[in-house]
């Protein structure tokens, strides 16, 4: 998430996005005085038979398989207060759920009924244990320090302990892929598959890296955290598990609670599954709540098995709520017609029970910046038919999606923010990238310069990049930075690798400064910057590919393509200056204000929107070809879908940029199985 502002932003979403006729029910459920209605309970008012069948469940476990939009965590929070009622005391109940967000929903829905229990997400009760436990235990060597001694990795100090195990300071992984091997790790981690298992061996194969070198990363880095004393998140789950097998420690904790809730099941990985299980196992009085049809954490370890053989697995009772109170009767159909083909989702189809319609609309605009101008349109009009802009999402595959919609929005002067990260041009690699072109067109020389002169890195460290700063004597053009940099090479302390380095940077510059005068236009240029420096290989090497969701290398080849409409560097650079701007000023002027949101589809899970705009609904997107699970891709849209309330918008652009260039694309094979046609 960009910022606290953004997070009180979206906190303020959860009210505002319920219909009228819901916030009120929910209000009188939420009332501490509330007047019971002769003949009914409070607790149950309102609720549907499936409801009130997991509300009112005592003892035994339970599977509560509940569709987008039917209440799960509503439910969950009556039951909670249901045992209350019933005789079990507060602080022998225990709810769990995935994120802090969630999370913290669960506590504020809580404190509306007046419930004191405990709501935790299961990182931090990993957290708790391992604190509460220091002096009983130690993650890493029993005679040694206890944990209380380690540091949280809150800033993500780990990934440069992995930098240094993968580069020169460690294996020399040459072709390593940063970001690959960080899901590996954290893949392994989620399994509880320590480095020297045949399942960590079997994975590494499987994700197409050289077993031996996945395992030996893996063992270093373990080394590496080891020496640095960082506690990861994933970590935390790790050494819980490990601390609660030790002989009664299970027992011990277990015995602190009789119920045990779970929300968002279907997004747990198995380390906090194992959990569960130790705290639960004795009195089985365990509850999961969950949707396997919005399972799309695969990378993340879980996956929609486990609560799909639940049942199975622990003799549950089973509830299945099909009953969707937030979509139009439309949306359901779409919803229902993507999601039918999977066999991991609920026994039966969603059905309506709002008691509206809604409206499903489908184009294929010709071009990104076309799509962004039709969803900019289509926001007006809400905003002239009485809607605000926060009832508004735009929901995307990748993050590199959100440049055309961004554009679009702030010709038209539209507020909007971007959740989980930056506006398209402040992205680390676009920012890179850029500052190639600013060299070139002798742009603020001394910034560009600092930034183009390690991107990729090229082994000019600190002391270096300072001395051809100061060399550089305020120039403001390409020469005066080649000179000042070849200047610098000359000085005490500089070695010959080094050197080396700054005549292949500045015969780079000099040959795109060929290339412009031969009429070349910025996206050949940068085309041949990253040809040059093998820039996408080494972001691969530095940052990653990251995930589907928030691919970097995704975000470069949009910048080449959206070069491609500028017939020189000054062009281009004017444009990108003036959205900058313009995106900072959008940024402060709707601080705290009503605005539309911009987000990827995993960021969207839990929320609800009056109207949904479903962007790059088309092939090469979703499903993506880097994805292993197309099933997990059809979720992703399933989720996108139900989202909405009142009016959904799916676009499918008929071009995108892709590793070829532009390539003609047609709609997403899940917006084909809806049978929308275009409107």
């Amino acid at each position: 998430m960009a910022n606290d502002d953004t997070a009180d932003f979206l906190n303020s979403l959860a009210t505002k996005a319920m219909p009228k006729a819901k916030r009120a029910r929910k209000a009188k459920l939420a009332s501490p005085t509330n007047e019971q209605i002769p003949g009914t309970d409070p607790l149950l008012d309102g609720m549907n038979p499936e409801q009130a069948a997991a509300i009112q469940h005592i003892n035994g476990p339970l599977c509560v398989l509940a569709g987008a939009g039917s209440g799960k965590t509503r439910v969950l929070i009556h039951r909670v207060a249901f045992l209350i009622r019933s005789g079990v005391p507060a602080n022998r109940i225990a709810a769990f759920t995935f994120s802090k967000n969630a999370a913290d929903e669960m506590k504020e829905r809580g404190k509306r009924l007046g419930l004191d229990a405990e709501f935790r997400t299961w990182h931090s009760l990993a957290l708790h244990i391992l604190k509460e436990d220091h002096a009983r235990w130690n993650p890493a060597d029993p005679t040694s320090d206890d944990v209380s001694t380690w540091t949280v990795d809150d800033t993500n100090r780990a990934q440069y302990v992995l930098k240094d195990v993968l580069g020169y300071k460690g294996m020399e992984w040459k072709q390593a892929d940063l970001g690959q091997v960080t899901s590996y790790i954290g893949y392994c981690k989620a399994q509880l598959w320590h480095h020297d298992t045949d399942a960590a061996l079997a994975y590494a194969t499987k994700c197409g890296l050289d077993p031996q070198l996945a395992l030996e990363a893996y063992e270093r880095y373990e080394q590496g955290l080891r020496k640095e004393r960082l506690l990861t998140f994933d970590d935390f789950l790790v050494f819980a598990v490990r601390h609660l097998n030790q002989p009664g420690v299970a027992e011990r904790w277990a015995s602190k609670w009789d119920y045990i809730l779970q929300d968002e099941a279907q997004d747990a990985n198995p380390a906090q599954l194992a959990i569960a299980k130790l705290l639960a196992y004795g009195h089985k009085n365990y509850m999961v709540v969950g949707d396997p049809a919005q399972s799309i954490y695969k990378f993340r370890g879980s996956a929609p098995e486990f609560i799909l053989r639940f049942q199975s697995d622990w003799c549950a009772k089973v509830v299945s709520m099909h009953r969707n109170y937030r979509c139009g009767s439309r949306i359901i159909d779409a919803a229902n017609a993507v999601i039918r083909p999977s066999t991991q989702r609920l026994p039966t189809d969603i059905t309506a029970e709002g008691g509206w319609e809604g409206v499903v609309t489908w184009s294929a605009p010709a071009t990104l910046e076309d799509e962004g101008d039709e969803v900019a349109g289509a926001i007006q009009q809400h905003v002239s038919a009485g809607s605000e802009y926060r009832d508004t999402a735009v929901l995307y595959r990748l993050n590199a999606q959100s440049r055309g919609i961004e554009e679009a929005l702030l010709a038209a002067k539209i507020p909007y923010v971007v959740v989980g990260g930056c506006s398209f041009y402040e992205r680390k690699e676009v920012k890179d990238l850029l500052a190639y072109l600013r060299l070139l067109d002798g742009r603020a020389v001394k910034e560009s310069l600092k930034r183009a002169i390690n991107a990729p890195f090229r082994f000019l460290g600190t002391a270096y990049v300072e001395k051809a700063i100061a060399c550089l004597n305020g120039g403001t053009t390409l020469e005066h930075a080649t000179t000042a940099m070849m200047r610098a090479c000359a000085m005490a302390n500089v070695q010959q690798r080094q050197r080396s380095s700054v005549a292949d940077l500045c015969r780079i510059l000099e040959l795109c400064v060929q290339l412009a005068k031969e009429g070349n236009r910025p996206d050949a240029i940068l085309q041949r910057v990253l040809d040059c420096t093998q820039y996408e290989e080494w972001l691969k090497r530095d940052s990653g590919e990251e995930s589907l969701e928030n691919s970097h290398v995704a975000n470069v080849k949009e910048l080449v393509r959206v070069a491609g409409n500028f017939a020189t560097i000054k062009e281009l650079l004017d444009f990108v200056d003036g959205t900058i701007e313009a995106a900072k000023k959008n940024a402060e002027d709707s601080k705290g204000k009503d605005r539309v949101v911009l987000m990827s589809i995993h960021k969207s899970k839990g929320l609800e929107f009056k109207h949904v705009h479903f962007v790059g609904a088309c092939e090469m997107i979703i499903p993506h070809p880097r994805a292993e699970d197309i099933d997990e891709e059809r979720r992703l849209a399933y989720v996108a879908v139900t989202r909405a309330r009142e009016t959904l918008n799916i676009t499918s652009p008929r071009a995108i940029a892709t590793k070829l260039g532009l390539r003609e694309v047609a709609p997403s094979r899940f917006v084909v199985e809806m049978g929308i046609t275009a409107g």
